[in-house]
C-alpha cells in the first residue's frame, strides 16, 4: 500500500522547517517533508545569518520582521533551541540616489515603531571610526539588529516539529507531482509515490522547478550573491555593527575573530551555484575601500550562494490558481532567515482555516503578477 502525508513539504530549508513546526502547533502533524540533502543545506546556510528589522522594503515585510523579530526572541523558550542572538546593531550608509531611498525607507520604518537612527557622516564615524566615510552622504543606524545561528533555528524547528510527529526524510528528492482533475494527489520522489492532497513549495531556489511540474511558470529569478570570510582580524573589534553600503550593495560585520562580507546580485546558472571568482575580488576592492584596515586581513574562505526573488522583491505566498492542493512558500529571497517564524505561521493558517489572520497576504499572491492590481 502506498505511502500517505496529510501535508507534504518539499524544501528543508528555514522556510520549510519553519512551516512543518508551525503546522504541527497547529495540531496538523501527519507531515512529511522532503529534503533531497540535509536540512539546511541549501540557500538558508548560505545567508550572512542576521536578524534584522531594517531589511524589510515595504510596510507589509516590515511589519512581518517585527513579528519574527518578536518570536525569535522567545525561540529558546517556545522550541527549547538557543538561537546564540548578539545585538550588534546594523549601519546602512549610502550616497546619491541610494542615500534618498535610504532616507525614505528609514523613515517608513520610523512611522512603524521600529527603532532607526539618522546618521550624518560623522556620526557614522562617531559609531565606526575604522569606515571610511569621506563619500557617503547618509547613514541609518537601528540598535536592535545582530547575528544569530541558522542552523540552530533550523534544527530548532526540525527536533520540537519531530517530536509532534512530523516526518523528516533527509536523502531524498522529491521528482514530481501527480494531478488528477485539476487537483493534486501525490508527490513522486526518488523512493517512490507518496499520496497527499496538499503541497507546500518550500523549495527556495527550486522552487520555479517544482512549478513546472505542474505546467507552471513561478516568476522567480535566482540570483548569486558571494560570501567572503576573513582570517583573524583584531583591529576590528567583535562587538561592532553590521555594516551594509547600499551605494554598491556591500555588507561586512565581525564573525570568528575576523570579518564576513557579502556582495553581488547577478543571475545565477543554476539553484547550486559555484563560487563567483570575480565577484571575490570586487568585494576585497570594496572592503578595502570602505573599511581601509581589511587591507592588513587574509582570505580564509569564500562561497557564493542563491537567493531566488521576484520582481517586486517580495514572496510568493498562498495558493495556486487553477490547481488545488499546490500552496507557495517561496520567493522569499535573502530575508527567508529573518521572516522565517511568520512564513510558517501564515502557512499553518493558511492550511487549518482557509485563510491567514496573523496578517492579509493578499499583496503576496501568485495572481498579483498575472492580473492587474
Amino acid at each position: 500500500m502506498e505511502p500517505t502525508a496529510e501535508i507534504v513539504i518539499i524544501g528543508a530549508g528555514v522556510i520549510g522547517c519553519s512551516t512543518a513546526y508551525h503546522l504541527a502547533k497547529a495540531g496538523i502533524t501527519d507531515v512529511t517533508v522532503f529534503e533531497m540533502d540535509q536540512v539546511g543545506a541549501g540557500t538558508s546556510s548560505k545567508s550572512a545569518s542576521m536578524l534584522s528589522m531594517q531589511f524589510g522594503r515595504d510596510p507589509l515585510l516590515a511589519r512581518m520582521a517585527q513579528y519574527s523579530y518578536g518570536r525569535y526572541m522567545d525561540f529558546e523558550a517556545e522550541l527549547g533551541s538557543p538561537i546564540d542572538f548578539r545585538k550588534t546593531g546594523w549601519i546602512s550608509v549610502a550616497a546619491g540616489e541610494a542615500a534618498a531611498n535610504l532616507r525614505r525607507h528609514a523613515e517608513g520604518l520610523q512611522s512603524l515603531g521600529i527603532p532607526t537612527e539618522l546618521l550624518t557622516p560623522d556620526e557614522v564615524k562617531y559609531r565606526y571610526p575604522e569606515l571610511n566615510t569621506g563619500d557617503i552622504e547618509l547613514g541609518t543606524f537601528g540598535p536592535d539588529d545582530g547575528p544569530f545561528d541558522p542552523h540552530m533555528i533550523m534544527w530548532g524547528y526540525v527536533k520540537k516539529a519531530a517530536g509532534m510527529g512530523v516526518t523528516f526524510r533527509q536523502g531524498e528528492k522529491a521528482t514530481g507531482l501527480r494531478i488528477e482533475a485539476g487537483r493534486v494527489t501525490g508527490v513522486e520522489t526518488g523512493s517512490g509515490f507518496i499520496g497527499t492532497s496538499t503541497v507546500v513549495n518550500a523549495a527556495g531556489p527550486w522552487a520555479a522547478e517544482i512549478g513546472r511540474w505542474a505546467g507552471v511558470e513561478i516568476p522567480l529569478t535566482n540570483r548569486t550573491r558571494t560570501i567572503v570570510m576573513t582570517g583573524p582580524l583584531p583591529d576590528i573589534p567583535a562587538d561592532r555593527p553590521f555594516v551594509e553600503d547600499e551605494t554598491v550593495e556591500w555588507y561586512f560585520r565581525p564573525e570568528t575573530g575576523g570579518v564576513l562580507m557579502g556582495m553581488g546580485n547577478v543571475p545565477a546558472k543554476s539553484p547550486e551555484a559555484a563560487l563567483d571568482s570575480e565577484m571575490v575580488n570586487k568585494i576585497v576592492d570594496h572592503a578595502v575601500h570602505r573599511v581601509p584596515v581589511l587591507e592588513k586581513a587574509s582570505l580564509l574562505t569564500a562561497w557564493s550562494g542563491v537567493r531566488p526573488l521576484t520582481a517586486d522583491g517580495r514572496p510568493i505566498f498562498g495558493r495556486l490558481p487553477g490547481l488545488d492542493g499546490l500552496l507557495l512558500n517561496c520567493g522569499w529571497g535573502g530575508m527567508g532567515i529573518i521572516q522565517a517564524p511568520a512564513a510558517g505561521q501564515l502557512m499553518a493558517e493558511l492550511v487549518r482555516d482557509g485563510r491567514t489572520s496573523t496578517f492579509d497576504t493578499d499583496g503576496l499572491l501568485f495572481s498579483r503578477f498575472v492580473e492587474p492590481h
